[in-house]
């Protein structure tokens, strides 16, 4: 590939100063531009959640000019005397669409991201794995069809991780409401009627007025909810409350944060931490107060919330990952999220990549305590108790994890 050269970002003050070509190659994407590949989603994740990580930023350049940015990390995973160094996109949490590049691009750059594995991944014996990527990722489809074919010294796997309800929108409200069952309909409308009853119910917006307030309120409810199921919640790490509330002020200046809340008699009683971005309405965090779970606050809040994005001419409403059955209340329609790992060929390869994935299964598992582990499962098992009686087929081996929802 003459002129092509793959250079390392491992500065944090150079990953600061991409800002600029970052957004230029952003706003030149199509389908694949996402909020989770914003400079501003990724410097905000790696400021707080960088400890035992190194930023391994691949920028593709042509004759000097950056044409394509990969914004990979490499973790350590450690149990024991066993260690992994693994590369992965930074701040890969909901959603990953792999690399910034603009279309007329993409097989160059991806071309120069696989001469780059090749050698990293033989010298290195790193493994790259990249997680939650959505199937119809034009990376990826590079990636599926190059790398078993092309390569020799690289073995890929890739495998389904979970799935991700989204809602179509419709031209009108009253199309798509319509669209629902008649029970539903029913129910929707006889639950907001008995909760009007006898409360008064408001649905509003957070303003940069009242940002932080709401935000701290948003926390408490979601620590509830999980502390009802005996689990710790993502909101017990303060790092991750100092993150959501960095990214969520950064958001709304751009106009991209989505903070909603459906009040009763003045209180919280469900919060919805979105984004609104490329004309879509992602659901990243949700909060429910318990208390009111025989209204279906959640169900309401959603029935505000897609009639807001179907008046707003918004063109989707994206649940993001996770296979919860309140999600397809909703929707029938589902992406599949992948999970791909990449890893240098030798004599026992594609036994390395299932020793891997048990390796890094059981890392994860770390994080809880047998407590949480027993409370997860129980909660699992109810889950898909739900969906069997909603007729839904589970997506395979994943779960729909505990994450940010």
């Amino acid at each position: 590939m003459t002129g092509i050269n793959v250079r390392v970002v491992s500065d944090t003050g150079e990953f600061d100063s991409l800002s600029e070509v970052w957004d230029s190659l952003l706003n030149g994407m199509s389908e694949d531009s996402m909020i989770y590949l914003t400079h501003e989603w990724l410097s905000t994740w790696w400021k707080y959640f960088n400890e035992g990580r190194k930023l391994n930023i691949l920028l593709i350049e042509k004759t000097g000019q950056v044409i394509g940015i990969v914004p990979l990390m490499t973790t350590e995973y450690r149990m024991g005397l066993m260690k992994v160094h693994i590369l992965e996109t930074i701040g890969a949490t909901n959603c990953n669409y792999i690399a910034l590049t603009l279309p007329e691009n993409r097989e160059e750059v991806t071309a120069a991201f696989i001469t780059y594995l090749e050698k990293d991944l033989n010298e290195s014996k790193h493994v790259l794995r990249f997680s939650f990527v959505p199937e119809d990722s034009n990376i990826l489809e590079i990636l599926m069809r190059d790398v078993p074919e092309s390569s020799k010294r690289l073995v890929f796997q890739e495998k389904l991780q979970t799935l991700a309800p989204y809602v179509p929108l419709p031209e009108s409200w009253d199309e798509y409401f319509n669209s629902l069952s008649g029970n539903r309909r029913w129910s929707l409308r006889r639950t907001l009627k008995d909760l009007r009853k006898e409360h008064s119910v408001d649905f509003q917006k957070c303003t940069a007025d009242d940002l932080e307030s709401q935000l701290h309120k948003f926390f408490n409810l979601h620590q509830a909810r999980w502390r009802s199921v005996n689990v710790k919640g993502i909101f017990s790490d303060s790092r991750m409350k100092e993150f959501y509330l960095d990214i969520a002020k950064q958001f709304l200046e751009k106009g991209w944060l989505h903070f909603s809340f459906l009040n009763v008699d003045d209180e919280m009683v469900s919060g919805e931490y979105g984004f609104i971005y490329a004309n879509k309405l992602y659901a990243a965090t949700i909060a429910r107060d318990i208390r009111y779970s025989r209204y279906g606050v959640g169900h309401l809040h959603h029935m505000f919330l897609l009639e807001e994005a179907i008046i707003n001419h918004l063109r989707e409403f994206d649940f993001l990952k996770g296979d919860e059955p309140y999600k397809f209340y909703w929707t029938k329609s589902s992406r599949k999220y992948l999970q791909v790992v990449i890893m240098g060929k030798g004599p026992c390869a594609r036994f390395q990549i299932n020793w891997l994935n048990i390796f890094l299964r059981l890392h994860g598992l770390r994080q809880y305590s047998l407590k949480d582990i027993y409370y997860l499962y129980l909660l699992r098992r109810k889950e898909r108790g739900e969906k069997k009686r909603m007729g839904l087929q589970p997506a395979g081996s994943a779960g729909s994890g505990r994450g940010g929802k």
